[in-house]
């Protein structure tokens, strides 16, 4: 049968599938030589059990949907979660919904032939690693605060290394540069590039916000910090979310008077000891009276916590802490312009733009608001600061936060 493609066409046909099989080849010996190491996702094939069982409207489905909006919620105080697993499990990421003050900790027990059940890990966070030692096939979640735990998102891996996702905190005592944000959202709004800027230069940020005191949008913070290179656990001050309407003094009424924010943040400022601080504009950006309110608390704070005759409870707590810098958002004297969008080489070549405009997708409870998105500059302009406070000098026109601080 004579063939309908000319010699043209075959040659080139001949030579598009010798590149596909070469391509291929390529491929396979390139996954031999760097295999992937991540850890088997196990979650889907795991059983799980509580006392009371789960029903319609709380399902274990509400704790594997990869949705922190959900959660599943034990019964009972006195009541804690099984999970039972054919392949060893080497680790357990827990993420917990918190509810008002209630207590949210609990313990993470194997199954000991010996010994019952036998504590191996505990709670320090909303989202919580554990690592084991060694595979285990039957585990339990059990509270210890005296409250039932709301358990927004579990996940069981087994052998190999961490998801990059998969959040694994620690805590410092030393920041170097703190973001003293208000509310979920306006860490990346209002100030874009700062969290993976500095992370890929390697410095120790510490994320601080205001509000909220518990609810999803304390995970969706905890989602955004951790895709931005936040590493030490972001410190909720725990006021209420709500609003003064553009008036300062009435959002401090709100927040239970000015006396209880300023002891709040001038114990903060103590406990983490950072450099340099960066936050909000006096005039609450677009004039959010909790912005104004968190800028006002930091220009107040800085002084007094140098001061040991203010609050003495956290300063014999955390001793006393002179900061050397505040920048305030768009404050219009000794002006830097930060440049968010260089490369950067932890983040794959991706500026700090690029980063927080992903991480800005996590803050999915504010997207479907449809109130904000993320800009790169925007109408407020998030590369704007200035520097409010110093007592290392002034800038030079370097852009940097970091500049003069040894």
């Amino acid at each position: 049968m004579k063939s309908t493609f000319s010699r043209r066409e075959t040659v080139f046909l001949s030579v598009f599938f010798l590149m596909i099989y070469s391509l291929g080849t390529v491929f396979s010996a390139a996954a031999e030589l760097f295999p992937d190491h991540t850890a088997k996702d196990l979650t889907i094939s795991c059983s799980f059990k509580a006392s009371p069982a789960e029903t319609g409207t709380n399902s274990f489905r509400m704790m594997t949907d990869e949705k922190v909006k959900t959660c599943f919620v034990l019964g009972r105080k006195d009541s804690w979660l099984e999970i039972r697993s054919a392949e060893g499990i080497r680790g357990v990421s827990v993420m917990l919904m918190k509810k008002g003050m209630n207590d949210d900790s609990y313990d993470l027990q194997v199954e000991d032939e010996a010994e019952g059940w036998k504590t191996i890990a505990q709670s320090r966070y909303l989202s919580n690693w554990h690592e084991l030692d060694a595979p285990a096939y039957h585990l339990r979640l059990l509270p210890t605060g005296g409250d039932r735990l709301r358990i927004a998102e579990i996940r069981l891996f087994g052998e190999g290394e961490k998801p990059d996702e998969i959040q694994d905190w620690q805590d410092t005592d030393k920041a170097d540069l703190m973001l003293l944000a208000c509310h979920p959202d306006d860490e990346v709004l209002w100030f874009a590039g700062l969290m993976p800027v500095y992370a890929d230069r390697g410095y120790k940020v510490q994320l601080v916000m205001m509000t909220p005191m518990d609810g999803e949008r304390q995970l969706e913070l905890l989602q955004c910090a951790w895709h931005c290179g936040m590493r030490y656990y972001p410190y909720f001050i725990g006021l209420k979310d709500v609003n003064g309407q553009k008036d300062l003094e009435r959002q401090y009424r709100l927040w239970q008077g000015k006396e209880k924010v300023h002891s709040l943040v001038t114990e903060c400022f103590r406990k983490f000891r950072p450099e340099v601080v960066v936050t909000h504009g006096e005039n609450g950006e677009y004039g959010h009276s909790a912005h104004k309110a968190t800028a006002d608390s930091a220009k107040v704070c800085l002084k007094y916590a140098a001061d040991n005759r203010m609050f003495p409870e956290s300063a014999e707590k955390c001793g006393v802490w002179q900061i050397k810098k505040l920048y305030l958002h768009e404050y219009d004297k000794d002006r830097v312009t930060m440049n968010w969008n260089r490369p950067l080489d932890s983040f794959g070549g991706k500026t700090g733009f690029d980063i927080a405009g992903e991480a800005f997708l996590y803050h999915l409870s504010q997207r479907v608001i449809g109130r904000y998105q993320f800009k790169p500059v925007g109408d407020h302009d998030n590369t704007a600061f200035g520097l409010y406070y110093t007592n290392v000098g002034k800038d030079t026109g370097l852009n940097d936060f970091m500049e003069n601080i040894r």
